[in-house]
């Protein structure tokens, strides 16, 4: 309370002339300013007609009085004193689809011509969902802001024909695409809007026949593997290919750059075509104690490469100490590789 109490907004400078009209002006035009929302959704009860509003030579104090209750609105005036409490609604906005443009009757509705914004409850209650939307020709003329309701559209409906065959699991091309006109009772969950990620076919498909929903799938390539990795392998490029999957197959979240696992160490023996997951690998020590490493020594164009044998483990990127099993003089590097690192 004693927050709300210093925070409040004091409304008006100019002095207030008295009036009912003129009290539901100031305190509607307060409300709004204070709530950051158009004056048309407050709803404010008159106060009783045999009560009088006199003058106020100073501004209005206005102000919520109690916390997180915004039902209830308290104006008073200090010279001549008075308070009076009143009624407030704040009609809430929600998200609908309205119309971006001006459009004319008959015009196929494409995802720039809707755009999803704040309305009032009783508008956004008849709003479509924008699955409904895309795809449907409009009955009438449309301006720009108008909800977008089913009285407003045709029963008609566009929807994506194939103009080849596709095989389960094959990739859909939107050039290989055709849109047809039809009616809606004419098609069972017909796909209107197009996914924007990569799409394959979840069933084969015939040319000229409209696409379903459940006909296809969102896809992503990730990482297989190309062959047998063994527990504690060493991950390297040769080993694994992309391929493109369903993600409603995934399971864990898939790895899908290669980059990300060379180096590292394999925690299972994962089988030829097995999808990887980043529990899958664990950094690897990729130089091992006592083992030989190949050390490359660059001074502008010369490159000089010694056997040097390593003193400890050490994982890729990570500094190693290694000794020149010649001299016995001892150098450290940095791993880049199985039985690999570079002078510092």
């Amino acid at each position: 309370m004693v927050f709300g109490l210093l925070t409040v907004n004091i409304g008006h400078a100019a002095a207030f002339p008295g009036g009912h009209e003129a009290l539901m002006a100031a305190t509607t035009e307060w409300i709004a300013n204070d709530q950051s929302i158009n004056q048309h959704q407050v709803d404010i009860t008159p106060p009783d007609r045999r009560i009088p509003i006199d003058h106020c030579e100073e501004s209005l104090f206005i102000r919520f009085p109690f916390t997180n209750n915004r039902k209830t609105i308290e104006v008073s005036c200090q010279t001549p004193q008075w308070k009076r409490y009143l009624r407030v609604k704040i009609e809430e906005k929600f998200d609908a689809w309205v119309f971006a443009q001006d459009l004319v009757e008959g015009t196929l509705v494409l995802d720039q011509h809707i755009e999803n914004t704040p309305v009032a409850q009783i508008l956004s209650n008849q709003s479509l969902e924008k699955s409904e939307i895309i795809g449907r020709v409009i009955g009438q003329n449309v301006a720009l802001g108008d909800v977008v309701t089913s009285d407003v559209l045709r029963n008609e409906i566009t929807v994506y024909v194939p103009n080849r065959a596709y095989e389960a699991g094959e990739m859909i091309r939107l050039e290989d695409l055709s849109l047809k006109t039809y009616t809606d009772e004419s098609l069972k969950e017909p796909l209107t809007l197009w996914p924007e990620q990569t799409v394959i076919a979840k069933n084969a498909l015939l040319p000229g026949e409209p696409i379903r929903s459940d006909d296809v799938e969102v896809a992503e390539y990730v990482l297989v593997a190309r062959t047998t990795i063994v527990n504690g392998q060493v991950a390297t490029a040769d080993l694994v290919e992309s391929r493109l999957e369903s993600v409603n197959a995934f399971g864990p979240q898939p790895l899908v750059i290669v980059e990300e696992i060379l180096g590292l160490e394999a925690t299972r023996t994962i089988r030829a075509g097995q999808r990887l997951v980043a529990s899958d690998f664990v950094a690897a020590d990729l130089v091992r104690k006592n083992e030989t490493v190949r050390l490359t020594i660059k001074r502008g164009a010369l490159e000089v490469t010694v056997e040097t044998i390593a003193l400890e483990n050490a994982k890729i990127g990570e500094q190693v100490l290694l000794r020149n099993p010649d001299s016995g003089r001892e150098i450290r590097g940095i791993v880049t590789g199985r039985h690999e690192a570079s002078g510092l």
